[in-house]
């Protein structure tokens, strides 16, 4: 165990003083109904919290929600992700705020997230996103940067959506340097062949890496209950999950399963209003 903490350690701070930031502020980190899908789902209109990783969701729901978001990362106590989110109208514009910190003392990461959406017709919506960035390292200082989002919706057939969301298309510097953080492209397609029954399939890109295919199913077992099953290709991780919808409380679990660096575990805990 401590053995792959320094190993993790090491990758972040090599990823932060590098000219590529490897392991900082990585896209997709919440919410658990979109881990539990491999990372997948960005065209799933019905995914719980859904506005983290595509802001245009945003237009296709007229409740409030309040959420707690919690993640360990591999089962290391230093490496936990806290979050918590609320989607709400404001003058009937559909909005979205979270705040966020993942790590600890020695290495920090902290993120508020605002967006906003507009429904175009019936069937296309977009959305905005502007995040700010925060880093703290120990004995090594304070950091700041801002990344913009800009994302779409489209419900194409009645059992089939699709989505693109465009991330930091700014291009935001950390430390006075472009790269550190990651300008990424996110594709997806929803398709509902049967009304129990849901598949995802995305493709991410960024600056860094190849492209990653992200696969996920979604299965209702009863009305308020739903499995949740995903892949990601890139990094061979395998997940499950739950999700429990209970009149005004919804309840998301997500377990990972990584081949080299094993579990983690994702918890989320959302109140509608």
């Amino acid at each position: 165990m401590y053995l792959k903490t320094i190993i993790l350690y090491a990758f972040i701070f090599l990823g932060v003083f590098r000219n590529t930031g490897f392991a900082s502020f990585e896209p997709g980190r919440k919410p658990c109904s979109y881990l539990a899908r491999g990372s997948s789902g960005i065209a799933s209109a019905g995914l719980s919290s859904g506005f983290l990783v595509n802001p245009a969701l945003l237009a296709l729901t007229n409740q409030n929600e309040l959420n707690l978001f919690y993640r360990n990362y591999y089962s290391i106590p230093q490496f936990n992700e806290i979050a918590l989110s609320l989607n709400f109208r404001f003058f009937k514009i559909p909005t979205g705020l979270s705040i966020s910190q993942f790590g600890d003392n020695n290495y920090k990461e902290q993120e508020v997230f605002f967006s906003s959406a507009i429904k175009l017709s019936d069937n296309f919506s977009i959305g905005f996103a502007a995040q700010l960035y925060l880093l703290q390292i120990k004995k090594y200082g304070n950091y700041s940067s801002f990344g913009t989002i800009i994302a779409s919706h489209l419900n194409l057939l009645p059992w089939l959506n699709i989505a693109t969301v465009v991330g930091n298309l700014n291009e935001p510097e950390m430390k006075g340097r472009k790269g550190d953080i990651p300008v990424y492209f996110i594709s997806g397609v929803q398709i509902k062949p049967v009304p129990q029954l849901e598949l995802t399939f995305d493709i991410f890109k960024d600056n860094r890496f190849n492209f990653d295919f992200r696969y996920g199913l979604g299965y209702k077992l009863a009305s308020s209950v739903q499995f949740l099953l995903g892949f990601r290709e890139q990094v061979h991780t395998f997940s499950i999950g739950l999700e429990i919808r209970k009149k005004i409380i919804r309840l998301n679990y997500a377990f990972e399963y990584h081949p080299e660096l094993g579990v983690s575990n994702s918890l989320g805990v959302a109140y509608v209003l």
